[in-house]
């Protein structure tokens, strides 16, 4: 692939300028060998003063011990995500959401990158929905989904379930002052009679529905029944949100229940997808993570080429166009990710199939080594192309092969990922499949849920992504379990005639 001259001599630096996070790279004794130039902003000083400082002068002793833990993690090869607070240049403390990746080459482990995203700007946001919506919320402690296993009466549950903020239309509903009720637990306002509702609730939380309505009475502070609907969308990413937000209308006016049901979803699904801002910020890393550590990998192999006695100059080339084709993807990744997210159309444009396969692999058989997985590519020749967004079709078959050797990374024995293509009569259909640990029936149906993921750091993000992408185009993507062991995932995509009609 012809690189654009545009791109030719850009940098990580210059890469990473337009993404609204705080990126950095230190080496393995904690040494900042890079930061992106949001640091200015964040700290006041130019990019280039950081290079070479260590991660104690940068954050100050306090921060740096309380992140021991978090770097040792990531020292081992695991990604570490986590929560933190951070002092701004103006004085103001900061909420931050924090990703650690590792980096290795072929001596091993040599540092992480760190993607730092502040969250204080979508909190905002959804607070201006939840305050200023006319349908009652109230937002509960999340004890319902971290208990989901724990068992116990409702009258042993209830008590636990404590109001962290409620908006001004439940002030009024309920009769309470918001100063006053926060903090307090919802027992006292929860009668008896509808506690087979609050029953049914847990039962939905428990068996990670996503979402759960029903009828029922509550009480007003003075002790006054209030039928009511109430509606609570379930967070499917429990290591992110420590909340859930009911949403509760007031029955009493009949003749308005239809109407109110209709603005309690609109405004519920809007509120939701709001406080999930933040998530789907974090999405970007989950995306140009591949790219970026490349970057960084050919980078550091050209250095060593030049740092020996004789500097081998072809292979500095070789690590330095990978380098340059890397920040290309990484760039192009964000367009796409942006058009798709304002419902842009597709660059479609002809791709072959078995090209596309080569590429792929291209891209990640750095990163599948190094998790300790093998890839094997099938590549026959089909004779008709796609007509495809080749850098978004890359991104997601990159998502299952690097999905593929992340599940396989802590098992012992043989790990391969298969990634193959065929020809169908309704058009190309692509397979990538592993020896892994599988996919449980009871999941097979969730895995494209977006926030859904079984991995401790993970986002919950490429899969759904994937599957948005590959719907666009026309196709269809599948999941399932392999016998004895392993997963499939199979694309099918139509070809370039049939894909336009």
């Amino acid at each position: 692939m012809a690189t654009p001259a545009h791109w030719v001599g850009m940098d990580l630096a210059e890469i990473t300028a337009s993404i609204p996070a705080l990126i950095c790279s230190y080496d393995a004794g904690h040494n900042c060998r890079f930061v992106n130039s949001q640091f200015e902003e964040w700290f006041g000083r130019a990019p280039d003063d950081f290079i070479g400082m260590h991660m104690r002068e940068i954050l100050g002793d306090d921060e740096y011990v309380r992140l021991t833990p978090f770097l040792a993690q990531v020292a081992a090869g695991e990604q570490v995500a986590f929560d933190a607070r951070s002092r701004h240049r103006d004085g103001t403390m900061r909420d931050l959401s924090v990703r650690y990746v590792p980096q290795s080459d072929d001596a091993g482990y040599n540092g992480f990158l760190a993607f730092i995203f502040e969250t204080a700007s979508h909190q905002h946001r959804f607070h201006s929905v939840f305050d200023g919506s006319p349908v009652a919320y109230w937002e509960i402690d999340y004890t319902l989904r971290k208990n989901r296993q724990v068992g116990g009466s409702v009258r042993e549950i209830l008590p636990s379930l404590r109001l962290v903020d409620l908006n001004r239309a439940a002030e009024l509903l309920f009769q309470m002052n918001r100063a006053d009720a926060i903090g307090c637990g919802i027992a006292d306002l929860w009668p008896a009679s509808s506690e087979p509702d609050f029953q049914t609730l847990v039962d939905a939380a428990r068996a990670g529905d996503e979402r759960f309505e029903v009828e029922t009475r509550l009480l007003r502070k003075d002790g006054t029944p209030l039928d009511v609907l109430l509606n609570c969308v379930f967070p499917q990413s429990s290591d992110i949100r420590s909340t859930i937000t009911l949403a509760i209308i007031d029955l009493t006016e009949r003749k308005a229940r239809a109407a109110a049901v209709e603005t309690l979803q609109n405004e519920l699904a809007h509120a939701s997808r709001v406080a999930m801002l933040g998530e789907l910020a974090a999405s970007i890393a989950h995306e140009v993570n591949q790219p970026l550590g490349a970057i960084v990998n050919n980078g550091s192999a050209a250095l060593r080429w030049l740092n020996r006695s004789e500097p081998a100059l072809d292979e500095v080339r070789q690590s330095l166009e990978l380098l340059v084709g890397e920040a290309n993807r990484a760039s192009e990744i964000i367009v796409r990710m942006r058009a798709l997210a304002s419902r842009g159309s597709l660059e479609r444009k002809p791709v072959d199939p078995a090209q596309l396969l080569r590429d792929v692999r291209a891209i990640v058989s750095q990163q599948v080594r190094s998790l300790g997985s093998s890839l094997a590519l099938e590549t026959p020749d089909i004779g008709r192309q796609l007509s495809a967004d080749r850098v978004q079709m890359q991104q997601v078959l990159v998502n299952l092969v690097i999905n593929a050797a992340q599940a396989m990374a802590g098992q012992a024995g043989h790990r391969e990922i298969r990634l193959q293509a065929a020809e169908a009569a309704d058009g190309v259909v692509f397979v990538v499949e592993d020896t892994g640990p599988g996919i449980p029936d009871d999941k097979v149906s969730t895995v494209f849920d977006a926030f859904y993921t079984t991995k401790a750091t993970g986002m919950g993000i490429g899969l759904s992504v994937s599957k948005t992408i590959v719907e666009a185009h026309g196709g269809a993507i599948t999941a399932e379990a392999r016998s004895p062991h392993g997963a499939r995932f199979t694309v099918r995509l139509p070809y370039a005639g049939d894909a336009d009609t």
